[in-house]
């Protein structure tokens, strides 16, 4: 799974102290991460809380490279390895693929987000049968799993959808299609617009590790600008045909002349 079995995700801390970085290159990281938090600051101080927002997602990304390290430099390598990948929607399956086993799951789906409306589509599965696809081919609601998290625009997390209320309309085939635990990880551009979720599910009640939400959702944010740029990509030079009908279904999240 290029690299990315869970067993390789080691927990060992003395793989993670400051030796696992030179001294120099800390420093370098240890700047870069204050000067993006006082930018912020200043940005939150004059009204500018968007742009904020995006300088503090990059300075927690600068918090994992320095906490993780090892992590990191197999999470980009990852996501490195999905430049390869055929097609929209061979990126979106090598991608799941990866996700599953940070995820400790068997079955995951990848949607992307109608830029327009904000309606999640299903581009990529494993694990389930037509009557899941078809429950779940568009998804506008707050219920789901996915939903609330494109809405939220955070991870979510269903440890129990027998005793979360607002999954109910979804119970039914949540039970035909065997899981009882779900979490969701959005995906955005660089711009932190909404490219999509990424969703894995469980057998038995479940809630994953934090160490585990953190991996994917670091994950989640590079599949999402690779996304973003393979989408807008297949607009520009028209594509195949599969993948041109996708990118043109989200090509309203990128304005003419702005790359994603």
């Amino acid at each position: 799974m290029d690299g990315l079995e869970t067993g390789q995700w080691t927990d060992d801390e003395s793989l993670f102290d400051g030796a696992a970085i030179g001294g120099r290159v800390r420093a370098v990281l240890e700047r870069t991460e204050a000067a993006h938090r006082r930018s912020a600051a200043r940005l939150r101080a004059s009204g500018r809380d968007d742009r904020a927002s995006l300088i503090e997602r990059s300075a927690a990304w600068v918090r994992f490279d320095l906490d993780e390290p090892l992590a990191a430099q197999q999470l980009y390598a990852a996501a490195a390895q999905l430049e390869r990948a055929r097609g929209i929607h061979g990126l979106a399956n090598r991608a799941l693929e990866a996700v599953l086993s940070l995820a400790r799951a068997e079955r995951g789906n990848i949607q992307l987000a109608d830029p327009a409306s904000g309606v999640l589509r299903i581009i990529s599965h494993h694990g389930f049968d037509p009557e899941f696809l078809h429950h779940f081919a568009l998804v506008d609601d707050d219920g789901s799993a996915c939903g609330r998290a494109a809405m939220r625009g955070a991870q979510l997390v269903i440890a129990d959808v027998l005793t979360d209320a607002g999954f109910e309309p979804h119970r039914t085939i949540a039970a035909a299609s065997g899981f009882r635990a779900v979490q969701s990880t959005p995906m955005t551009d660089k711009a932190g617009r909404l490219v999509g979720v990424v969703s894995t599910h469980y057998p038995r009640p479940f809630v994953p590790q934090a160490r585990d939400m953190r991996l994917i959702k670091r994950y989640a944010d590079l599949v999402g600008r690779i996304l973003a740029t393979r989408l807008h990509a297949a607009v520009a030079d028209g594509s195949s045909t599969a993948d041109l009908g996708t990118a043109r279904a989200h090509s309203g999240a990128f304005p003419a002349g702005v790359t994603p």
